[in-house]
Protein backbone atom coordinates (compact mmCIF):
# COMPACT_ATOMS: atom_id res chain seq x y z
CA UNK A 1 0.00 0.00 0.00
CA UNK A 2 2.78 2.76 1.03
CA UNK A 3 4.64 1.28 -2.38
CA UNK A 4 1.45 2.02 -4.41
CA UNK A 5 0.91 5.52 -2.30
CA UNK A 6 4.88 6.37 -3.25
CA UNK A 7 4.83 5.71 -7.14
CA UNK A 8 1.13 7.89 -6.87
CA UNK A 9 2.49 10.88 -5.49
CA UNK A 10 5.05 11.40 -8.79
CA UNK A 11 2.63 11.97 -10.80
CA UNK A 12 0.33 15.78 -11.12
CA UNK A 13 -2.93 15.02 -12.21
CA UNK A 14 -5.45 12.46 -10.94
CA UNK A 15 -8.76 10.42 -11.59
CA UNK A 16 -9.68 8.26 -8.93
CA UNK A 17 -12.44 5.28 -9.79
CA UNK A 18 -15.16 2.84 -8.23
CA UNK A 19 -16.26 -0.08 -9.14
CA UNK A 20 -19.91 -0.72 -8.80
CA UNK A 21 -20.56 -3.50 -7.00
CA UNK A 22 -17.29 -5.34 -7.89
CA UNK A 23 -17.12 -8.78 -6.69
CA UNK A 24 -20.44 -9.36 -8.49
CA UNK A 25 -19.10 -8.68 -11.59
CA UNK A 26 -16.41 -11.57 -11.33
CA UNK A 27 -18.60 -14.82 -12.41
CA UNK A 28 -17.76 -18.20 -10.40
CA UNK A 29 -16.66 -21.66 -12.11
CA UNK A 30 -19.56 -23.91 -12.49
CA UNK A 31 -17.74 -26.37 -10.39
CA UNK A 32 -17.06 -23.82 -7.58
CA UNK A 33 -20.76 -22.53 -7.39
CA UNK A 34 -21.82 -25.32 -4.83
CA UNK A 35 -20.03 -23.88 -2.55
CA UNK A 36 -21.73 -21.05 -2.23
CA UNK A 37 -25.02 -22.42 -1.56
CA UNK A 38 -27.94 -21.27 0.78
CA UNK A 39 -30.95 -22.34 1.73
CA UNK A 40 -33.82 -19.94 1.79
CA UNK A 41 -37.92 -21.06 1.22
CA UNK A 42 -37.56 -24.29 1.85
CA UNK A 43 -35.02 -23.92 -1.91
CA UNK A 44 -31.69 -24.33 -2.19
CA UNK A 45 -29.54 -21.27 -4.18
CA UNK A 46 -26.31 -20.76 -5.43
CA UNK A 47 -24.26 -18.05 -6.28
CA UNK A 48 -23.52 -17.05 -10.11
CA UNK A 49 -20.74 -14.44 -9.16
CA UNK A 50 -18.70 -13.48 -6.05
CA UNK A 51 -21.01 -12.61 -3.33
CA UNK A 52 -19.58 -10.14 -0.25
CA UNK A 53 -17.99 -11.68 2.51
CA UNK A 54 -16.16 -14.40 0.86
CA UNK A 55 -12.77 -14.80 2.68
CA UNK A 56 -10.95 -15.18 -0.83
CA UNK A 57 -13.38 -12.49 -2.35
CA UNK A 58 -10.65 -9.62 -1.97
CA UNK A 59 -7.49 -11.42 -3.22
CA UNK A 60 -9.44 -12.99 -6.25
CA UNK A 61 -10.88 -9.88 -7.18
CA UNK A 62 -7.70 -8.28 -6.94
CA UNK A 63 -5.86 -10.80 -9.18
CA UNK A 64 -8.52 -9.75 -11.45
CA UNK A 65 -7.74 -6.34 -12.07
CA UNK A 66 -3.99 -6.96 -11.91
CA UNK A 67 -4.24 -9.41 -14.66
CA UNK A 68 -6.27 -6.63 -17.02
CA UNK A 69 -3.71 -4.04 -16.15
CA UNK A 70 -1.06 -6.20 -17.22
CA UNK A 71 -2.81 -7.89 -20.19
CA UNK A 72 -4.09 -4.67 -21.06
CA UNK A 73 -0.37 -2.80 -20.90
CA UNK A 74 -2.44 0.35 -19.21
CA UNK A 75 0.33 2.29 -17.96
CA UNK A 76 0.07 4.85 -14.82
CA UNK A 77 -2.85 2.80 -13.58
CA UNK A 78 -3.24 1.73 -10.15
CA UNK A 79 -5.50 -0.69 -7.92
CA UNK A 80 -6.22 -1.09 -4.80
CA UNK A 81 -9.41 -3.84 -4.75
CA UNK A 82 -12.56 -1.93 -6.22
CA UNK A 83 -10.39 1.18 -6.39
CA UNK A 84 -8.34 2.47 -9.72
CA UNK A 85 -6.24 5.66 -9.78
CA UNK A 86 -5.19 6.62 -12.92
CA UNK A 87 -2.21 9.48 -13.04
CA UNK A 88 -0.35 11.36 -15.24
CA UNK A 89 2.11 13.56 -15.51
CA UNK A 90 0.71 16.99 -17.30
CA UNK A 91 -3.29 16.79 -18.75
CA UNK A 92 -2.56 15.37 -22.07
CA UNK A 93 -0.53 12.07 -20.53
CA UNK A 94 -3.80 11.92 -17.91
CA UNK A 95 -6.46 12.19 -20.17
CA UNK A 96 -4.90 8.91 -22.84
CA UNK A 97 -4.23 7.19 -19.79
CA UNK A 98 -7.63 7.55 -18.86
CA UNK A 99 -9.55 6.92 -21.91
CA UNK A 100 -7.39 3.91 -22.47
CA UNK A 101 -8.95 2.75 -19.40
CA UNK A 102 -12.26 3.76 -19.75
CA UNK A 103 -12.68 1.67 -23.19
CA UNK A 104 -10.54 -1.11 -21.53
CA UNK A 105 -13.06 -1.14 -18.41
CA UNK A 106 -16.00 -1.25 -21.38
CA UNK A 107 -14.07 -4.06 -23.24
CA UNK A 108 -14.46 -5.88 -20.00
CA UNK A 109 -18.21 -4.98 -19.13
CA UNK A 110 -16.11 -3.29 -15.94
CA UNK A 111 -19.49 -1.72 -14.68
CA UNK A 112 -18.19 1.96 -13.17
CA UNK A 113 -20.21 4.37 -10.68
CA UNK A 114 -19.62 7.44 -11.44
CA UNK A 115 -21.19 9.02 -8.28
CA UNK A 116 -18.44 8.27 -6.67
CA UNK A 117 -15.65 8.96 -9.25
CA UNK A 118 -13.49 11.80 -9.45
CA UNK A 119 -11.50 13.30 -12.50
CA UNK A 120 -8.91 15.20 -13.59
CA UNK A 121 -8.39 16.07 -10.02
CA UNK A 122 -4.63 17.89 -8.54
CA UNK A 123 -5.22 16.49 -4.91
CA UNK A 124 -6.85 12.87 -3.71
CA UNK A 125 -7.62 11.18 -0.90
CA UNK A 126 -5.97 7.76 -1.49
CA UNK A 127 -5.85 5.01 1.35
CA UNK A 128 -5.32 6.94 3.89
CA UNK A 129 -3.21 9.80 2.57
CA UNK A 130 -3.89 13.01 0.87
CA UNK A 131 -1.80 13.44 -2.05
CA UNK A 132 -0.88 16.69 -4.01
CA UNK A 133 2.12 18.52 -5.93
CA UNK A 134 4.48 15.52 -4.98
CA UNK A 135 3.66 15.74 -1.44
CA UNK A 136 1.85 12.61 0.78
CA UNK A 137 0.26 14.10 4.01
CA UNK A 138 -1.78 12.14 6.52
CA UNK A 139 -5.62 12.34 5.25
CA UNK A 140 -7.03 14.53 7.43
CA UNK A 141 -9.61 12.81 8.59
CA UNK A 142 -7.78 10.51 10.53
CA UNK A 143 -7.60 12.86 12.94
CA UNK A 144 -10.73 15.05 12.23
CA UNK A 145 -12.71 13.05 15.59
CA UNK A 146 -9.29 14.01 18.46
CA UNK A 147 -9.28 17.85 16.94
CA UNK A 148 -12.85 18.31 16.90
CA UNK A 149 -13.20 16.85 20.77
CA UNK A 150 -14.48 19.33 22.87
CA UNK A 151 -13.32 20.04 26.13
CA UNK A 152 -14.64 18.56 29.28
CA UNK A 153 -17.87 20.33 31.05
CA UNK A 154 -18.06 18.36 34.51
CA UNK A 155 -15.79 16.24 36.31
CA UNK A 156 -16.99 12.84 34.90
CA UNK A 157 -15.98 13.80 31.85
CA UNK A 158 -13.05 15.14 32.66
CA UNK A 159 -11.95 12.05 33.85
CA UNK A 160 -12.59 10.72 30.31
CA UNK A 161 -10.50 12.64 29.07
CA UNK A 162 -7.64 12.08 31.53
CA UNK A 163 -7.80 8.80 30.92
CA UNK A 164 -7.35 9.18 27.18
CA UNK A 165 -4.27 11.22 27.26
CA UNK A 166 -2.79 8.65 30.12
CA UNK A 167 -3.26 6.01 27.46
CA UNK A 168 -0.80 7.94 24.96
CA UNK A 169 1.34 9.27 27.89
CA UNK A 170 4.59 7.43 26.60
CA UNK A 171 4.06 9.63 23.04
CA UNK A 172 3.43 12.48 24.77
CA UNK A 173 7.03 15.10 26.01
CA UNK A 174 6.75 15.73 29.78
CA UNK A 175 3.51 14.30 29.95
CA UNK A 176 3.24 14.59 33.57
CA UNK A 177 4.33 18.40 33.71
CA UNK A 178 1.81 18.61 30.81
CA UNK A 179 -1.38 17.08 32.35
CA UNK A 180 -1.35 18.84 36.05
CA UNK A 181 -3.79 21.52 35.16
CA UNK A 182 -6.64 19.54 34.44
CA UNK A 183 -5.87 16.46 37.01
CA UNK A 184 -6.20 19.70 39.43
CA UNK A 185 -9.11 21.18 37.65
CA UNK A 186 -12.44 21.59 39.74
CA UNK A 187 -14.18 24.16 38.18
CA UNK A 188 -16.32 24.03 35.09
CA UNK A 189 -16.07 25.84 32.27
CA UNK A 190 -12.56 25.06 31.76
CA UNK A 191 -10.51 28.49 32.41
CA UNK A 192 -8.24 29.42 29.97
CA UNK A 193 -5.16 28.14 31.71
CA UNK A 194 -6.66 24.63 31.49
CA UNK A 195 -8.13 25.31 28.18
CA UNK A 196 -4.78 25.80 26.83
CA UNK A 197 -3.53 22.25 28.85
CA UNK A 198 -6.05 20.64 27.13
CA UNK A 199 -5.46 21.64 23.63
CA UNK A 200 -1.91 21.29 23.82
CA UNK A 201 -2.37 18.03 24.65
CA UNK A 202 -4.59 17.39 21.72
CA UNK A 203 -1.98 18.56 19.64
CA UNK A 204 0.63 16.25 20.75
CA UNK A 205 -1.47 13.72 20.49
CA UNK A 206 -2.07 14.72 16.86
CA UNK A 207 2.01 14.84 16.14
CA UNK A 208 2.75 11.51 17.27
CA UNK A 209 0.23 10.00 14.92
CA UNK A 210 2.03 7.49 12.93
CA UNK A 211 2.57 8.59 9.52
CA UNK A 212 2.17 4.93 7.48
CA UNK A 213 1.00 1.87 9.12
CA UNK A 214 4.31 -0.77 9.28
CA UNK A 215 3.22 -4.21 7.55
CA UNK A 216 5.76 -5.59 10.43
CA UNK A 217 4.02 -4.28 12.99
CA UNK A 218 0.68 -5.61 14.90
CA UNK A 219 -2.59 -3.72 14.46
CA UNK A 220 -5.03 -2.75 17.30
CA UNK A 221 -8.45 -1.98 16.23
CA UNK A 222 -11.26 -0.36 19.95
CA UNK A 223 -14.20 0.21 20.00
CA UNK A 224 -17.24 1.46 21.43
CA UNK A 225 -20.36 2.91 21.21
CA UNK A 226 -23.11 5.00 23.51
CA UNK A 227 -26.58 6.18 23.15
CA UNK A 228 -25.21 8.76 20.91
CA UNK A 229 -21.84 7.95 19.74
CA UNK A 230 -20.19 5.42 17.66
CA UNK A 231 -16.01 5.48 18.37
CA UNK A 232 -13.07 3.55 17.42
CA UNK A 233 -8.52 3.86 17.55
CA UNK A 234 -6.44 1.93 15.42
CA UNK A 235 -3.19 1.44 16.87
CA UNK A 236 0.59 0.39 16.35
CA UNK A 237 2.84 -0.48 19.63
CA UNK A 238 0.15 1.66 21.74
CA UNK A 239 0.39 4.30 19.47
CA UNK A 240 -2.20 6.28 17.23
CA UNK A 241 -2.44 5.82 13.41
CA UNK A 242 -6.00 6.78 13.12
CA UNK A 243 -9.25 8.12 15.25
CA UNK A 244 -12.90 7.40 14.05
CA UNK A 245 -16.21 8.70 15.76
CA UNK A 246 -19.82 9.69 14.44
CA UNK A 247 -23.25 10.03 15.24
CA UNK A 248 -25.50 7.54 14.38
CA UNK A 249 -28.75 8.29 12.70
CA UNK A 250 -32.06 8.19 13.79
CA UNK A 251 -33.00 4.30 12.80
CA UNK A 252 -29.59 3.14 14.19
CA UNK A 253 -29.70 4.75 17.55
CA UNK A 254 -33.12 2.71 18.35
CA UNK A 255 -30.40 -0.05 18.01
CA UNK A 256 -30.07 -1.91 21.52
CA UNK A 257 -27.04 -1.32 23.24
CA UNK A 258 -25.69 -4.53 22.35
CA UNK A 259 -25.92 -4.14 18.69
CA UNK A 260 -24.77 -0.08 18.91
CA UNK A 261 -21.65 -1.65 20.18
CA UNK A 262 -21.12 -4.49 17.33
CA UNK A 263 -22.52 -1.47 14.57
CA UNK A 264 -19.16 0.55 16.05
CA UNK A 265 -16.87 -2.47 15.18
CA UNK A 266 -18.44 -3.05 11.63
CA UNK A 267 -18.16 0.86 11.02
CA UNK A 268 -14.75 1.05 11.59
CA UNK A 269 -13.54 -2.05 9.68
CA UNK A 270 -15.06 -0.42 7.06
CA UNK A 271 -13.64 2.79 7.49
CA UNK A 272 -9.79 0.83 7.36
CA UNK A 273 -10.37 -1.58 5.36
CA UNK A 274 -7.28 -0.49 3.66
CA UNK A 275 -5.27 -0.92 6.18
CA UNK A 276 -6.43 -3.99 7.97
CA UNK A 277 -7.24 -6.22 4.36
CA UNK A 278 -4.66 -9.03 4.59
CA UNK A 279 -3.29 -8.14 7.85
CA UNK A 280 -4.25 -10.27 11.39
CA UNK A 281 -5.09 -8.10 13.71
CA UNK A 282 -6.61 -7.74 17.18
CA UNK A 283 -9.98 -6.34 17.60
CA UNK A 284 -11.16 -4.70 21.55
CA UNK A 285 -14.65 -4.10 22.29
CA UNK A 286 -15.92 -3.32 25.81
CA UNK A 287 -19.27 -5.78 25.05
CA UNK A 288 -18.86 -9.06 26.50
CA UNK A 289 -22.05 -10.44 24.44
CA UNK A 290 -20.50 -8.94 20.89
CA UNK A 291 -17.03 -10.61 21.69
CA UNK A 292 -19.07 -13.77 22.22
CA UNK A 293 -21.18 -12.96 18.52
CA UNK A 294 -18.02 -11.96 16.49
CA UNK A 295 -15.36 -14.83 17.51
CA UNK A 296 -15.29 -16.85 14.62
CA UNK A 297 -15.27 -20.32 16.96
CA UNK A 298 -19.27 -19.61 17.78
CA UNK A 299 -20.57 -20.58 14.20
CA UNK A 300 -24.12 -21.35 14.35
CA UNK A 301 -25.13 -20.30 17.87
CA UNK A 302 -26.21 -16.58 16.67
CA UNK A 303 -29.67 -16.47 16.48
CA UNK A 304 -29.87 -12.71 15.54
CA UNK A 305 -30.23 -11.80 11.67
CA UNK A 306 -28.89 -8.24 11.99
CA UNK A 307 -25.40 -9.77 13.96
CA UNK A 308 -25.63 -12.77 11.29
CA UNK A 309 -25.36 -9.92 8.35
CA UNK A 310 -22.66 -7.97 9.95
CA UNK A 311 -20.64 -11.17 10.42
CA UNK A 312 -20.69 -12.18 7.06
CA UNK A 313 -19.46 -8.70 6.15
CA UNK A 314 -16.39 -9.04 8.54
CA UNK A 315 -15.35 -12.56 7.18
CA UNK A 316 -12.80 -11.12 4.60
CA UNK A 317 -10.95 -10.37 7.83
CA UNK A 318 -8.68 -12.14 9.74
CA UNK A 319 -8.54 -10.66 13.50
CA UNK A 320 -8.67 -11.92 17.27
CA UNK A 321 -11.64 -10.16 19.26
CA UNK A 322 -10.80 -9.42 22.45
CA UNK A 323 -13.81 -7.83 25.53
CA UNK A 324 -11.95 -5.50 27.80
CA UNK A 325 -14.24 -3.35 30.62
CA UNK A 326 -14.74 0.20 28.94
CA UNK A 327 -12.75 1.62 32.27
CA UNK A 328 -9.70 -0.38 30.29
CA UNK A 329 -10.96 0.87 26.95
CA UNK A 330 -10.44 4.68 27.69
CA UNK A 331 -9.39 6.34 24.22
CA UNK A 332 -12.80 4.62 22.34
CA UNK A 333 -14.84 5.16 25.35
CA UNK A 334 -14.21 8.76 25.32
CA UNK A 335 -14.79 9.93 21.53
CA UNK A 336 -18.24 7.88 21.71
CA UNK A 337 -19.07 9.87 25.04
CA UNK A 338 -17.44 13.07 25.50
CA UNK A 339 -18.40 14.40 21.99
CA UNK A 340 -21.83 13.49 22.70
CA UNK A 341 -22.42 14.34 26.00
CA UNK A 342 -21.12 18.30 25.54
CA UNK A 343 -25.00 18.94 24.42
CA UNK A 344 -25.69 22.88 22.84
CA UNK A 345 -28.31 24.64 24.00
CA UNK A 346 -29.96 24.50 20.38
CA UNK A 347 -29.90 20.58 21.20
CA UNK A 348 -31.45 20.94 24.70
CA UNK A 349 -34.05 23.23 23.68
CA UNK A 350 -35.26 20.24 20.96
CA UNK A 351 -34.97 17.78 23.49
CA UNK A 352 -37.43 19.86 26.34
CA UNK A 353 -39.70 20.35 23.00
CA UNK A 354 -39.69 16.41 22.08
CA UNK A 355 -39.91 15.28 25.74
CA UNK A 356 -43.46 17.28 25.84
CA UNK A 357 -41.94 20.72 27.84
CA UNK A 358 -41.12 18.26 31.23
CA UNK A 359 -40.58 20.21 34.52
CA UNK A 360 -36.66 20.62 35.68
CA UNK A 361 -36.26 17.58 37.80
CA UNK A 362 -37.61 15.09 35.23
CA UNK A 363 -35.60 16.88 32.52
CA UNK A 364 -32.41 16.85 34.36
CA UNK A 365 -33.09 13.14 35.14
CA UNK A 366 -33.54 12.16 31.54
CA UNK A 367 -30.00 13.72 30.16
CA UNK A 368 -28.53 12.21 33.42
CA UNK A 369 -29.50 8.83 32.48
CA UNK A 370 -28.90 9.43 28.38
CA UNK A 371 -25.58 10.61 29.48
Amino acid sequence: MDEMVEHVANYKIFSTIDLRSAYHQIPIREEDKPYTAIEAGRRLYQFRRIPFGVTNGVACFQRVMDNIISDENLKDTFVYVDNVTVCGKNREEHDANLDRFLNIARKCNLALNYDKCVFSAKSIDLLGYTIADGAIKPDPERLRPLRELPPPHDLQSLRRVIGMFAYYAKWILQYSEKIHPLVHCKNFPLDTAVLNAFNNLKDDISNSVVLSINSTVPIMVETDASDHAIAATLNQSGRPVAFFSRTPSGSEQRHSAREKEAYAIVEALRKWRHYLLGKHFTLVTDQRSVAFMFDGKNNGKIKNDKIMRWRIDLSCYSYDIVYRPGRDNPAADTFSRVHCSATSVRALQDLHVSLCHPGVTRMAHFVRRQN
